[in-house]
């Protein structure tokens, strides 16, 4: 999937972002794909990649759930008429812990309140945001629980889920050849030392 020398090192090739999209571009218009889209992209970045009158994306998908709300980037992106995608919607609590994202006890004092299974208070909360959710699961009852898009959370359960801490739940700490997802001020720039010696950060 990723150009590699052949030694096994990625190949890295310093092409500017707004040329990558543009070749994109021409890809829709030649009628290969519907919509083009990006994905962990700040409002700065579409901006600089769409200086010109290139298009703007359809879509920009980024983790968002109850405890990161991406408030901040959602009112961005409607600004500049992106629709934005959450993907683990549900907080990833298999991989943080019992205690955080849907397993919550935030999350089951409100889906208690509601009637709703914790699923659905997280899914309703990012639908009544305007988010498009993308939950995953392989099990049939589940699935069709999310399925329900009703929207049942009234104002005073959704400012209980406003008022919720935020962290970045799908953290990890570096992706082979690649940045982390988002900066944060609890993490630090993985380095990778090379032959000589010298440290690199892994961008």
């Amino acid at each position: 999937m990723f150009p590699k020398d052949k030694d096994g090192n990625l190949l890295h090739r310093d092409v500017p972002l707004s040329d990558t999209w543009k070749a994109l571009m021409q890809e829709k218009k030649a009628g290969k794909v519907r919509s083009i889209g990006v994905s962990n992209f700040s409002a700065q970045e579409i901006k600089d990649m769409t200086q010109g009158g290139a298009e703007m994306p359809a879509v920009n998908q980024v983790e968002a759930h109850v405890f990161w709300n991406q408030e901040k980037l959602r009112k961005e992106m409607q600004e500049l008429g992106v629709a934005v995608v959450a993907y683990s919607p549900l907080g990833n609590s298999g991989f943080h812990g019992e205690k955080s994202g849907i397993s919550s006890d935030l999350v089951g004092e409100v889906a208690k309140e509601s009637g709703l299974t914790p699923a659905q208070v997280m899914l309703n909360y990012l639908i009544n945001k305007d988010f498009i959710v993308i939950p995953k699961s392989v099990t049939p009852a589940r699935i069709d629980g999310n399925a329900n898009w009703e929207l049942k959370l009234n104002d005073k359960q959704m400012a209980k889920l406003e008022a919720a801490p935020q962290k970045r739940l799908t953290d990890f700490p570096f992706r082979p050849g690649s940045k982390f997802f988002f900066s944060q001020e609890n993490l630090k720039m993985m380095t990778k030392k090379l032959n000589d010696g010298t440290e690199m950060p892994i961008l």
